[in-house]
C-alpha cells in the first residue's frame, strides 16, 4: 500500500486549506446555523470552481474522474473548516447512485449539472421512528399505471429546501429488500417541507409526501434493487464521512492545543500538566489510527480491491476519534468551552451529530463482526 501523496495531491490540500481559510471562517459556520438554504452561495461557487462537486464523477459526465484518495483530502479539509456545503449528499451519495444505477438519460441530464455545482441533489432515506436498515424503509410507493404514488414521511433530509431533486428510498413490496430509488422534485405537488431543529442548526427537513405522483422513468435502476445500490454507495461513501470526521477532530485539536499552550496557571501553560497533555495524546493517537484505516480504504477502492468493510471500519474509528478529540479540546477550555462565544463548541456539536446521522454504530459493528467471523470460520 503506497500512501505517499503525489505533488498534485499535496497541492490540492494546500489550495483547499487556503481557500477555506479565506472563505469559511467560524463566522460563516455560525451564520449558516438556522439558514433555510444551509450553505452560502459564495462558498459553494468557490468549491465548484475548484472542481470539488465533480471530483470523483467520470470525465465523460463533466467530472474530474479522480479517486478516493483525492476525496479523502477534500473531505478532511472540509471537516477541518466545518464547511457548510452539500458536497456529501450531492456529489458522493446522489452522484454515486446515478453512476451506479441511473440510465444513460438520467446520467446525461444530472451528472454534468452535479459536477459543475449547478444542481444539488439530496437523499430522503430515514423515516421517523424507523431504523437505519432496509426494514426502516416503510414509506409507501403504490403502483400506478405508469409509475408510483408516494405517501409517507422522511426526515433528516439534508438541504431539502435547496435541492433540485431528492433521491427517495421507497417500499414497493412486502419483502425486506423490495425497495426502489426514485427521483422526486421537492417542489412537486403534494410535498411539504418542515425544518428540523438540530444540535448544529443545519438545514435538515422532514419531507411529507401526500399522493405524490412519480413516473416510472424517474426510478433509478431495476425494480427491487434500490437497497443493494444504496447500501453499496453509502458504505463506500463512509470513506468521505470518515475523512470529514478526522478533519473535524484535527480542527478541534488545533484550537485546543493552541489554547493549552497560551493559557497559564501557576505561572506555566496548562498544557504542561498531565491532566491536559495526556488526553490530547490519546486523542492524537485515535486520529492517527483512524486516518490510516481511512487512507487504506481509499487505496483499496482506487486499486479495485474490496473496500466496503474497510470504509465502514474507517467511519466507526473516525467517529470515535472525532468525538474524543472534540471533547478533549473542549475540556481544555474549561467552562467557557461550553459557551456559544467560543469556537470549540462548533466542533463538539458537529462531531456528535456527524456520528448520529449516517448509521447505527452497533448495527455497523455487527455487520463488520459477522464478516470477520465468516472469514475465520
Amino acid at each position: 500500500m503506497d500512501l505517499d501523496f503525489t505533488e498534485e495531491q499535496k497541492q490540492l490540500t494546500q489550495s483547499l486549506r487556503r481557500m477555506l481559510g479565506d472563505k469559511c471562517g467560524a463566522d460563516v459556520v455560525r451564520r449558516m446555523e438556522g439558514d433555510e438554504k444551509g450553505y452560502p452561495d459564495d462558498l459553494w461557487r468557490e468549491v465548484a470552481e475548484m472542481g470539488l462537486p465533480g471530483l470523483t464523477i467520470s470525465e465523460q459526465y463533466g467530472g474530474l474522474g479522480l479517486g478516493a484518495l483525492e476525496q479523502v483530502i477534500a473531505f478532511e479539509e472540509l471537516g477541518r473548516a466545518l464547511a457548510p456545503v452539500p458536497l456529501f449528499v450531492s456529489s458522493v451519495l446522489a452522484a454515486g447512485l446515478l453512476e451506479r444505477a441511473g440510465s444513460e438519460a438520467q446520467k446525461g441530464e444530472w451528472l454534468p449539472a452535479i459536477a459543475s455545482g449547478e444542481a444539488v441533489l439530496s437523499i430522503a432515506w430515514l423515516e421517523p421512528g424507523n431504523s437505519f436498515s432496509e426494514k426502516g424503509v416503510q414509506m409507501s410507493a403504490g403502483a400506478t399505471g405508469d409509475g408510483y404514488r408516494l405517501n409517507g414521511k422522511k426526515f433528516m433530509v439534508q438541504f431539502a429546501a435547496a435541492a433540485d431533486r431528492l433521491i427517495v428510498l421507497v417500499r414497493s413490496g412486502p419483502n425486506p429488500t423490495d425497495i426502489d430509488l426514485v427521483m422526486v422534485d421537492p417542489k412537486a405537488k403534494g410535498i411539504t417541507l418542515k425544518r428540523h431543529k438540530t444540535m448544529v442548526g443545519d438545514a435538515q427537513f422532514e419531507v411529507a409526501f401526500d399522493n405524490v405522483e412519480v413516473p416510472a422513468a424517474d426510478r433509478l435502476g431495476a425494480a427491487g434493487e434500490g437497497w443493494a445500490h444504496w447500501h453499496h454507495v453509502l458504505r463506500t461513501g463512509m470513506i468521505a464521512l470518515a475523512a470529514w470526521g478526522i478533519g473535524c477532530g484535527e480542527g478541534a485539536m488545533t484550537l485546543g492545543t493552541d489554547y493549552a499552550k497560551e493559557r497559564e496557571q501557576f505561572g506555566v501553560p496548562i498544557g504542561s500538566f498531565q491532566a491536559i497533555a495526556h488526553p490530547f495524546a490519546d486523542a492524537a493517537t485515535l486520529l492517527a489510527g483512524a486516518r490510516m484505516i481511512t487512507l487504506e480504504a481509499a487505496w483499496a477502492k482506487d486499486t479495485g480491491r474490496p473496500h466496503t468493510r474497510l470504509a465502514t471500519m474507517a467511519w466507526l474509528e473516525a467517529c470515535d476519534a472525532s468525538r474524543t478529540a472534540t471533547k478533549v479540546s473542549q475540556n481544555a477550555f474549561g467552562g467557557i468551552g461550553f459557551t456559544r462565544d467560543i469556537d470549540i463548541q462548533l466542533y463538539f456539536r458537529r462531531a456528535r451529530q456527524h456520528e448520529l446521522s449516517w448509521g447505527n454504530p452497533d448495527a455497523l459493528n455487527e455487520e463488520v463482526g459477522t464478516e470477520v467471523l465468516s472469514e475465520l470460520a
